[in-house]
Formats: structure tokens, C-alpha cells, sequence
């Protein structure tokens, strides 16, 4: 199901160049609230860019922890007068239980890692480090949308041989993800093996999803904060930063760099 708002948007500036203004039109990155409905009650109010709507919501509701499979789905509907993404899902206690603990943490400012009750740690698969920068080059030259606006984030799923397997960009990092999730949950595809590359600094809600939806690895350009270091080590999400042309930087430090970089791994 393809549902895509326009995403880019035309509009008028005035432009200072060589001491003077001139009248320009200069392309920019389209944003909606849309809205994620759950069994007719609205849930939350996402600030997008329009595109791959069913993939967002569906990531979303599984890197929150609402529902763990595409089966807990029963229909969605876009509602485009309202923004409206109307998710029906399967009235099971475990599912309700879910909504009700989100919902406490949210409205409470509770602990977060209420929930994360019940889930294990990831095992991160064995991927090169050559693999890691390759990957970082490819994924920093993928987005057409960021040439033009300069107005999104972007985030690319990956094989550990490199081949990326899908790649969207969003207003927002934690929706670009979520893009990933969704189109992996509707694809069948396993996240327990895959690398994901992010734009941007990785935050501990970032990490969160990491736990929450499966995926072992995570790689930026940008930085982490303290917290996201901290999720990293406790739930062993492989956190990397400061991806660069020949080097990165390794924040778990609770996993042994050898079972994942290989037991050749010079360590000086």
C-alpha cells in the first residue's frame, strides 16, 4: 500500500548574495502532522514528510513496543482531510497492556525502561570494519531529497555485506527509522542480523527502538549522548560514531570487539 503526500515544496525567498537581494524560488522539505489513530482513538501526532505513511506507522508501533508483527494488524486507512492514519489492530489483553504501560510512561514521565521488562539482549552479527566505512560512504551520497532541500534526516538498512536493503528519509531521525522497521516488518525481513545508518547524533530514544524492534548495530556520522551509551551497553546495541573516510569509534564497550570485527582485529 503506497501512501505519499507531495514532499517537496516550491517557495519564494529573498536571497542576500553580492551586496544585494534578489527574488528566488528555492525547493524545500514538505511537513505534516499526521496523526496515528489506534482502534479509532487518536495515539500521537508525528511530524513527517508524507511519504511511505504505512511503513511509518507500522515502525512506529513496533519500535514503541505497541505490536510486534504485521499478524497484530488487521487494517490501515489514511485519512488525508484529517492526516489521519487509522491503524487497526487485534484487541488481544497483551496488546492493551502494551498501550496502557506507553501511555503511563508518557503521560507520567515514568521510567522508560519499563519498557524494555521482558526483552533480552541483542547479539550483534560479525560484520568488517572496512564493511562499517563502506557502507557510511555509500549511505552519505544516497539521499536525492537532502541534495535538493537539505531538509531531511535519513536512514538506510544493510546487509553485513554492505547491500543495502531499503533507505528513506524523513524530517526527523526517529520517523526515518521507524520507515525501516515498518518496511521490514512488512517484508518478513529479520533485523537481528542487519545494520541500520542514521543521520545525525543517536539519542537514547534512538537506542530504544534498537532494543524494542531488534537491530544489533547502529552507525552515524554524527555523535551519541550519555544515555544512548548507556542502553547500548546495557542491552549490547553495537553503538557506532563518528563514522569518517577511514576511521569510527566503537561506544559499547560491554561487547568484545573481536566477536563482532573478527578474532584478527589488531587492537593497539
Amino acid at each position: 500500500m503506497d501512501i505519499h503526500l507531495e514532499t517537496v515544496q516550491n517557495v519564494k525567498a529573498f536571497q542576500y548574495q553580492d551586496s544585494a537581494f534578489e527574488e528566488v524560488t528555492i525547493p524545500i522539505s514538505t511537513e505534516y502532522g499526521i496523526t496515528i489513530a489506534i482502534n479509532g482513538k487518536p495515539f500521537v501526532t508525528i511530524a513527517c514528510s508524507g511519504s511511505e505513511l504505512v511503513e511509518l506507522a507500522t515502525g512506529f508501533l513496533v519500535s514503541e513496543g505497541i505490536i510486534t508483527s504485521k499478524s497484530e494488524i488487521e487494517g490501515i486507512l489514511f485519512d488525508e482531510k484529517n492526516l489521519t492514519m487509522h491503524v487497526t489492530t487485534k484487541e488481544t489483553d497483551a496488546i492493551v497492556q502494551r498501550l496502557f504501560t506507553i501511555r503511563s510512561i508518557v503521560s507520567g514521565c515514568g521510567n522508560a525502561s519499563q519498557k524494555f521488562e521482558g526483552l533480552k539482549k541483542l547479539t550483534p552479527p560479525e560484520v568488517s570494519p572496512e564493511t562499517i566505512i563502506q557502507i557510511g560512504k555509500q549511505f552519505y551520497q544516497t539521499s536525492e531529497l537532502h541534495k535538493l532541500t537539505h531538509g531531511v534526516h535519513s536512514a538506510g538498512l544493510y546487509k553485513t555485506t554492505g547491500e543495502c536493503i531499503a533507505f528513506y528519509d524523513e524530517i526527523g531521525r526517529h520517523s526515518a527509522i521507524d520507515k525501516l522497521v515498518g518496511y521490514a516488518v512488512y517484508n518478513d525481513i529479520p533485523l537481528n542480523d542487519k545494520i541500520v545508518y542514521s543521520t545525525g547524533r543517536i539519542s537514547g530514544e534512538i537506542i530504544q527502538k534498537a532494543i524494542v524492534s531488534g537491530f544489533p548495530i547502529i552507525a552515524t556520522k554524527g555523535s551519541p549522548t550519555s544515555l544512548a551509551i548507556q542502553l547500548a551497553n546495557e542491552y549490547n546495541v553495537m553503538l557506532i560514531a563518528k563514522v569518517r573516510v577511514n576511521r569510527f569509534s566503537v561506544f559499547t564497550t560491554s561487547i568484545d570487539l573481536k566477536s563482532v570485527f573478527g578474532v584478527g582485529l589488531t587492537l593497539r
